[in-house]
């Protein structure tokens, strides 16, 4: 306070007592999540903000992201229920790596993997992986696991290959990794890419960070190859053309059919979440009454309808790219 003046809290502060709440929520989460007798592994957050922030510069995180088994899964969303959470839906643009849970007593968030966009092996394969290598944190007042650092460096270029060129976070953290990290660890995490077959969207992740991350690939010499659905999550986001991709090459028809399903027709929750997210003025109002959400649906299929001729493109774009180069 100056001469009378409030002064709104700085972005570091604001960064850190955010920090503070959500490692309050892992914490609480972690313990419900023991008590139930499931081990969880904490995602992202702490572990990175501790690991590669350690020159002061904020690193916020905004939710808790946990692993946990595939055996372990259904268990690990009673015991979020349990707290108060509820599902907003799936994530990772139809797949189902990951669930956002929320509670509305205190807006806290939760993302419980099962395994990791990018990743081709099983669920139970990736497990056995990352569990295997961990470390332990101090978070919110008692040990969590986190992953080990061959771990933590996969995830990142994961991370950075899910979101592509247009968010900046992943982007930002993956390359303080690679000018931070020494080069064997990435070598233990490119051997860990192989092992639960992410090479691709390992090797796209890294070449998101020019130019270091692309002599990185070179030096590890990694695969070129470059499926469509790596090359669309990498590139300017269009998360139509993604799911265009996936109805077109993956799955039998049922789940074609619910991955068409879901994109259309997410929850109540993801509707609420996805349109306050936007920048219409007329977003949270409208989504007070059941009425409102029903015209929330309606503007989503228009919302889909106009970007699908982009979508169109960039899938043949990403196709086109996959049969030059096997060519």
């Amino acid at each position: 306070m100056q001469n009378g003046t409030v002064f709104p809290p700085s972005p570091g502060i604001r960064a850190t007592a955010l920090a503070l709440a959500v490692d309050a929520v892992t914490a609480e989460v972690v313990t419900a999540l023991r008590d139930a007798g499931i081990r969880p592994l904490l995602l992202k957050g702490p572990s990175i903000a501790g690991w590669l922030y350690g020159d002061g510069a904020a690193r916020p995180y905004g939710d808790s992201d946990l692993l946990v088994s595939p055996g372990s899964y259904r268990p690990a969303e009673n015991a979020l229920r349990a707290l108060g959470f509820r599902p907003l839906g799936y994530l990772s643009q139809g797949h189902v790596d990951s669930q956002a849970w929320l509670r509305h007593s205190d807006n806290a968030s939760v993302d419980l993997h099962r395994s990791l966009v990018g990743v081709c092996a099983s669920p139970d394969v990736l497990w056995e992986e990352l569990a295997r290598e961990t470390e332990t944190l101090r978070v919110g007042g008692i040990d969590v696991e986190v992953l080990g650092m061959p771990g933590r460096a996969l995830h990142l270029a994961l991370h950075a290959a899910q979101h592509g060129v247009d968010h900046e976070r992943p982007l930002q953290d993956l390359g303080r990794a690679v000018r931070a990290v020494d080069e064997q660890v990435w070598r233990e995490a490119s051997e860990l890419a192989r092992r639960v077959d992410a090479l691709a969207a390992f090797a796209a992740g890294l070449r998101l960070d020019d130019p270091a991350g692309r002599r990185l690939v070179e030096r590890l010499q990694l695969p070129a190859d470059r499926p469509p659905l790596v090359v669309l999550r990498a590139g300017p986001e269009v998360r139509a053309a993604i799911t265009l991709e996936r109805l077109a090459s993956e799955g039998p028809l049922r789940a074609r059919a619910r991955l068409l399903f879901g994109a259309l027709f997410p929850s109540p929750g993801y509707m609420r979440k996805w349109a306050s997210g936007r920048s219409w003025p007329w977003a949270r109002a409208l989504l007070q009454g059941g009425l409102g959400l029903w015209l929330a649906y309606i503007w989503r299929l228009i919302w889909i309808l106009v970007r699908l001729p982009r979508a169109i493109v960039a899938v043949r774009r990403a196709r086109r790219g996959q049969n030059s180069h096997a060519g």
